[in-house]
């Protein structure tokens, strides 16, 4: 990452420091920025159709984030569907992030983006943006070590800004610190929105979201 050193001894497994302080703004920024080149290369390819499910369009995005992330200088490597081992209680696996950056060394530190399908006037979508998705970072299931990661929506149907002002309105209450905002533009992508929200005791709180609406309309 340009400007920002990562030296083993900065970072060490299962270490308590703050990945997103590592990183730096800039490098934060950067993973964002590559991962919206990624977006508007599967926008231009057409491949996404509105009869897609989630894990379709996270496998073609995926596909074009490997592509962009070999031309870039990012030290941190992208993988999919993160495993994040059994539930400290109870039978099956925790919840599987959608795409992350993660450090070679260190499988717990990385950084993370959840993806979530939305359309126009569909509550249940709206809902499992937070409740499946956000709440996750909210309660350190997903980056236990790092106070920033992303939301990623997919519109495929309906109006984008009535689609966004819905997300919003559902987003502002989930233990908000900061209410969920437009943000500055990531190259040429415009369609970026930021919020704070409490997190559980124990880990890095306030967590910092950037929310990330990919359209293919």
């Amino acid at each position: 990452m340009k400007g920002t050193s990562f030296q083993k001894s900065q970072l060490k497994a299962n270490s308590p420091e703050d990945l997103a302080k590592v990183l730096g703004h800039g490098g934060v920024q950067n993973l964002l920025k590559i991962m919206c080149k990624a977006y508007r290369r599967l926008y231009i390819s057409g491949k996404i159709k509105c009869t897609m499910s989630e894990p379709e369009i996270s496998e073609e995005l995926y596909i074009e984030l490997l592509l962009e992330w070999k031309k870039s200088d990012a030290s941190f490597i992208p993988t999919c569907e993160k495993a994040h081992g059994k539930r400290k209680k109870g039978a099956g696996k925790t919840p599987t992030i959608d795409i992350c950056f993660r450090k070679y060394w260190s499988s717990v530190s990385y950084f993370g983006f959840e993806c979530k399908r939305l359309k126009e006037k569909d509550s249940t979508l709206y809902k499992n943006y937070v409740e499946k998705g956000m709440r996750h970072f909210l309660l350190g299931e997903y980056s236990p070590n790092c106070s920033v990661g992303s939301m990623i929506g997919y519109i495929t149907v309906g109006n984008i800004g009535t689609i966004i002002n819905d997300v919003k309105n559902r987003v502002d209450k989930e233990s908000a610190v900061s209410n969920m905002k437009k943000s500055y533009p990531l190259n040429d992508f415009t369609y970026h929105h930021v919020s704070a929200h409490k997190r559980k005791f124990g880990y890095s709180s306030p967590f910092y979201f950037h929310h990330l609406f990919f359209t293919f309309i």
